[in-house]
């Protein structure tokens, strides 16, 4: 019983993960997921054989850990309507929802525990969401192409090299961002959407996560203990 609520915990927070990336893109003027009908919380429409069904069965029963993907949500950068931190809040948007749904599972522990309607199974049901929803912020975390983290902290470079760039133009008393470097920019956030895309291909991408899972293990300890700290007040 156990497992089937690990996969069903684990197939719906993929899905809110992916649902908060259309609805980001959608934010900010790139309807695309919508009008694919993607903004849904039916299954059938996020599910892809490879990463949704087999990878999670066989990570959890490799790695003792359940990893998967759903489709990825169609994203077009060119539809966004020139906001500032537009791709940033997109690429985000996924780790920002699991990490909200881990710490509503455990607030709303506290207030059945307050109620005093807890059961065991909905203990290990609310713990579980959280600790698989840590899991996939943390992992997505990480800066390997295709997960988010890659897109985050290529953003995030943008971001800096435009802050230290400003900082440099006040001392110069210049007054505008310079057009080479907004070119500059530009060539950047290319280049990292090419990168990202070979590894779209399911061989580059399987590569690709058996790093990041070598890595993320040093990070499990962690999690899991962060996961208990949330239930022990």
């Amino acid at each position: 019983m156990i497992t089937i609520f690990t996969i069903f915990i684990l197939l719906y927070s993929i899905i809110f993960h992916e649902i908060a990336h259309g609805y980001a893109a959608y934010r900010n003027g790139d309807k695309t997921a919508y009008n694919l009908g993607r903004l849904t919380l039916n299954p059938l429409s996020h599910i892809d054989t490879f990463g949704s069904i087999i990878i999670p069965f066989l990570s959890y029963y490799i790695f003792k850990m359940p990893f998967g993907w759903a489709k990825p949500v169609p994203y077009n950068p060119n539809n966004i309507k020139h906001k500032k931190y537009a791709e940033l809040e997109v690429a985000s948007a996924g780790i920002l929802i699991n990490i909200f749904i881990a710490i509503f599972a455990a607030f709303f522990f506290y207030l059945l525990r307050y109620l005093n309607i807890l059961s065991p199974i909905t203990i290990g049901f609310l713990q579980n969401i959280t600790l698989i929803n840590l899991f996939l912020a943390f992992f997505n975390l990480l800066p390997f192409p295709p997960a988010d983290g890659f897109s985050i902290f290529s953003e995030l470079f943008v971001h800096f090299r435009r802050f230290f760039l400003k900082i440099k133009n006040i001392f110069n008393n210049k007054k505008e961002i310079i057009v080479e470097y907004v070119d500059k920019n530009n060539n950047f956030r290319n280049t990292m959407f090419h990168v990202k895309h070979l590894f779209s291909n399911p061989i580059t991408m399987i590569v690709s996560i058996l790093i990041a899972i070598q890595l993320f293990k040093i990070l499990i300890p962690l999690i899991i203990n962060l996961s208990l700290w949330l239930y022990s007040f």
